[in-house]
């Protein structure tokens, strides 16, 4: 079993899929075996495609083309993980291996009961914290009741309300200000836009 599992969902974002796991795939083997990868292909047209190489990785699929789906996304995702610890991320969310090394490492010292955030840059500048990137654990998740599945159809919110469960139901949040996530600008046809990397 992993200690951690990378989730991200992705709709119609071939390009960012292909440089996180380009990413991955450099991560030194000794952590790789400590992670699991999760990409749900939320109704792709066409359907993502990912060259694995290494990497303990799943590319699940959802066939229902609903619209704003990541509360189904995220659900599905965390049936499927096997990890007692979830990190989640946008594609456009890019954090390098020292990063993942940390999260691993820290484990033993986390509180299960807390959702972990972290700094995001944007532009080089420092900005909050991206309302759906955290470090949570599975059993969390669940106290939490999971994403609200009837938010899917619809922008937005569904990241308040999961959050506000957690605070009710499982524990409070902290921010891990020694590690850092960057926004990624992806083009078609262009390299991935990120600072740092």
């Amino acid at each position: 079993m992993s200690d951690l599992t990378l989730i991200t969902h992705v709709y119609n974002a071939q390009e960012g899929i292909d440089h996180h796991v380009a990413l991955w795939k450099r991560y030194d083997p000794a952590l790789l075996a400590k992670l699991e990868f999760i990409v749900i292909d939320d109704c792709s047209n066409p359907p993502l495609q990912v060259d694995r190489g290494p990497l303990n990785l799943r590319l699940l699929r959802v066939n229902d083309d609903i619209d704003w789906n990541m509360p189904g996304c995220r659900n599905l995702a965390v049936m499927q993980a096997t990890s007692p610890w979830l990190l989640f991320f946008d594609v456009d969310n890019v954090t390098d291996e020292l990063n993942i090394a940390r999260m691993v490492a820290a484990q033993p010292r986390l509180n299960r009961d807390t959702l972990y955030v972290f700094k995001r840059i944007h532009h080089g500048q420092e900005v909050d914290p991206h309302i759906n990137t955290y470090l949570i654990t599975r059993r969390g998740y669940f106290k939490a009741g999971g994403y609200d599945e009837d938010f899917a159809g619809h922008y937005g919110y569904e990241d308040v309300v999961f959050r506000n469960m957690w605070r009710k139901y499982v524990g409070s949040e902290v921010l891990l200000a020694d590690i850092a996530s960057r926004h990624a600008e992806f083009h078609e046809g262009d390299a991935l836009m990120a600072e740092g990397f």
